[in-house]
């Protein structure tokens, strides 16, 4: 069989496993990591090696922008492909598509950032800019995305290229590092948000002080945070290997608990005006007929008939490596794609394990606000 053959059989044989109930999903990615590798030319070993002395909630051994660099490059075509632009999550009700979970969201910090057209607003932590996007298109913001990422700020301005000229003007994305942002101007946006960003740095506070630094006095940031929650125990070992697994397999620094949180951003300066769990307004909305923020990772019967996001179901996504490892082996995909798929794995295992047993949560909504005086 002819390398081209291998290739295509490959793809029939992945496409089979697509199922586009989000519109921003790219199976474009899932080929480009198979013909391309991941990005940055990233290594799995030394990645790894990053969270060899970790166990539970410990902090890995590395500087956090620069693990939140390597991960992204392993990790970004994977998650454009399974899961859209927006790597978030969000509640719904079941029977609903994966969409309404990102949109349920992303209204919600709209609606907090309270900014009008053309008004300054950072995006921490941008990513690909779904979220800046769906920012932009509830408020006519202008708003500048940071990412530590090159090969995720190329991407989100490719997407940007077709947009209408109505967003081109209002969405913007730079590499920067959001513990140490330069080039921009301090004191001049309105507002600011955390789009679940801020997992990547142990100390928050770090990346909350910048902020504070490049808001208005008065300004708002709206911050939807990991954090523990009352039903993490450490002393658990099933809990303990499962925060193992989404710290390694999300490129996370140690999680914090919420007043761990809430201290770290008074610490940079910000009066803090509301906090509570934004996935618990799922429950409150929708009762038993919630699906789950981490519902599309895990099997049940919340799925009903089929899975609402096939390629992040456990039963797809786990197979992948798999079929990956021996096209590797005959020097058809790059050797380091089935690892970072594996990579995936083990972090969508041990979130949605976590969330499962109510031991964390990736929304945790404060909002801060930059005294005037």
């Amino acid at each position: 069989m002819g390398k081209s053959t291998a290739f295509s059989i490959l793809i029939v044989a992945v496409s089979l496993y697509y199922l586009p109930h989000n519109p921003t999903q790219r199976f474009s990615q899932m080929i480009s990591l198979l013909r391309d590798g991941v990005p940055g030319q990233e290594n799995m070993t030394a990645f790894d090696a990053i969270y060899a002395s970790s166990t539970g909630n410990d902090q890995h051994s590395a500087d956090d922008p620069a693990v939140a660099n390597s991960f992204y490059n392993l990790a970004t075509k994977f998650y454009e492909y399974g899961w859209g632009d927006s790597f978030h999550f969000g509640f719904r009700k079941i029977g609903e598509p994966h969409s309404h979970s990102i949109r349920n969201s992303q209204q919600f910090v709209a609606q907090k950032l309270r900014v009008n057209d053309m008004d300054n607003v950072l995006d921490l932590g941008c990513g690909i800019g779904g979220p800046l996007r769906g920012i932009v298109r509830m408020t006519g913001a202008n708003v500048t995305g940071l990412t530590i990422n090159e090969h995720q700020v190329v991407r989100a301005q490719e997407m940007n290229s077709q947009l209408s000229p109505y967003m081109q003007k209002r969405c913007h994305h730079v590499v920067n590092d959001y513990t140490n942002i330069q080039g921009l101007e301090e004191n001049s946006f309105a507002a600011a948000f955390y789009m679940e960003s801020s997992l990547h740095v142990e100390n928050r506070t770090r990346t909350f002080a910048e902020t504070f630094r490049m808001l208005k006095p008065g300004g708002r940031l709206v911050a939807m945070e990991y954090v523990t929650l009352p039903g993490w125990n450490p002393n658990n070992p099933v809990h303990k290997d499962l925060m193992e697994l989404h710290l390694h397999g999300n490129g996370a620094a140690r999680t914090p608990s919420i007043e761990e949180a809430l201290s770290m951003m008074r610490k940079a300066g910000f009066a803090i005006e509301e906090h509570y769990d934004f996935m618990d307004v799922g429950k409150e909305l929708y009762g038993d007929e919630e699906f789950p923020w981490w519902g599309d990772l895990l099997e049940g019967p919340h799925h009903g008939f089929i899975a609402s996001l096939l390629p992040a179901h456990p039963y797809v996504r786990t197979v992948l490596p798999y079929i990956l490892d021996p096209l590797t082996k005959m020097g058809l995909v790059p050797e380091d794609v089935p690892k970072a798929a594996n990579l995936m794995n083990m972090g969508g295992d041990g979130l949605a394990g976590l969330g499962r047993v109510k031991a964390i949560t990736p929304q945790y909504y404060v909002l801060g606000v930059k005294p005037i005086a």
